[in-house]
């Protein structure tokens, strides 16, 4: 079953990566003149599911990780210290992202306040990094199961409902600015912890009901839960619309994120029930799904280009492209991406300390670079 189960959790991450490729490619590349369309709507629609499949997925990883590694992930052990380790390495992945230049010193001395403030935006790395460190502390704080289950239920419940309350205020205004991008969207943020960190901590809760039923009636039950999502979502939502329409409905409506859960939810069902009819063990979805991470930054620096001026799609086309043409892109950028994946997934399976070794190289490289550009 734990091998179905990493099955069907690769097959979702896989799916989310290849449809953030397209989201990202049509966001950047199509057309102003097609974008108050239909079907730019239902395409956007179907792309607003990406981000909340990547928490979802984290948070059930979590699970997982957890009760396999026992007591080791419930102190500060040898291993949680190296897991920890590594969500800072992704949580300082997305902050170098937005770093405005490609020189310490023109950053420290030349950056505008409004280019700190997007330095400090929260993204999807972010989000994800923060969460889970959230709760790996919990997890040691809280020893018992029981308890740490019923912590996670509040925690999903309070970062849902408490999300319109903290669109309301400038948290910059109150908490330090790296730390107040973290409650809304008021200074760009796109994937601040309310309410999106719902989405990771319901992946861990369903992580929890697979590993403690059997795998046929937990599929059964997804569908009963996500249409009842779907259905108290969409009440919501239009209820949220209709008495608080100052409120932007979008980022905060807890009626909009159950809604989204529940399509989630059914996507998940999908996936578990395709799972089970697969004879054949190797899939190129699933290598771009354990290879999310690499994918991502990759995927960034093409499309939009970085502090470093590195060539993308986005200065050599722009905003210009049909429907057909961003889909030929995508398509290719897609190739591409899976090509890069699989050949860093043989060099991690054959000499991972070698894999090790570039991964260092890079980083080093990276920041000598950025420490020498001048100003």
């Amino acid at each position: 079953m734990a091998a179905k189960r990493i099955g069907y959790v690769d097959q979702l991450r896989g799916l989310a990566t290849v449809f953030m490729i397209e989201t990202h490619v049509l966001n950047a590349l199509l057309s102003q003149t097609l974008r108050g369309t239909r079907l730019f709507g239902a395409i956007d629609f179907v792309n607003g599911l990406v981000a909340p499949s990547f928490l979802f997925v984290a948070g059930f990883s979590f699970t997982l990780a957890v009760n396999r590694k026992g007591d080791a992930y419930r102190r500060f052990s040898p291993e949680l210290w190296k897991h920890l380790k590594r969500l800072l390495f992704i949580l300082a992945t997305g902050y170098v992202l937005h770093i405005p230049y490609f020189s310490l010193a023109k950053t420290v001395h030349g950056s505008t306040a409004e280019d700190i403030t997007a330095f400090f935006a929260v993204d999807i790395l972010q989000c994800i990094a923060f969460t889970l460190i959230l709760m790996h502390l919990l997890r040691i704080a809280v020893k018992n199961d029981r308890t740490f289950n019923l912590v996670l239920w509040g925690i999903f419940w309070f970062f849902i409902f408490a999300a319109p309350l903290s669109g309301y205020f400038d948290a910059g205004s109150v908490f330090p600015q790296f730390l107040g991008q973290y409650f809304n969207r008021v200074h760009g943020s796109l994937f601040p912890l309310f309410p999106w960190s719902s989405f990771l901590i319901a992946g861990a809760i369903s992580s929890q009901k697979v590993t403690f039923e059997k795998e046929s009636n937990f599929a059964d039950n997804l569908l009963r839960i996500g249409t009842g999502l779907v259905v108290v979502g969409y009440i919501l939502f239009q209820l949220q619309k209709s008495f608080f329409a100052q409120t932007n409905v979008w980022n905060y409506a807890p009626g909009w994120f159950l809604l989204r859960l529940g399509f989630l939810i059914w996507i998940l069902q999908a996936i578990i029930w395709y799972e089970g009819k697969r004879k054949f063990g190797w899939s190129s979805v699933k290598i771009l799904g354990r290879e999310s991470f690499l994918v991502y930054v990759a995927h960034i620096l093409l499309v939009y280009g970085s502090s470093a001026k590195n060539p993308s799609l986005v200065h050599f086309i722009g905003s210009q492209f049909n429907y057909l043409q961003c889909f030929l892109v995508f398509v290719g950028l897609t190739v591409v991406m899976f090509v890069l994946a699989y050949l860093w997934s043989e060099l991690k399976s054959w000499n991972y300390q070698l894999s090790r070794l570039v991964q260092y190289a890079v980083v080093t490289g990276f920041f000598y670079l950025f420490i020498k550009n001048p100003y």
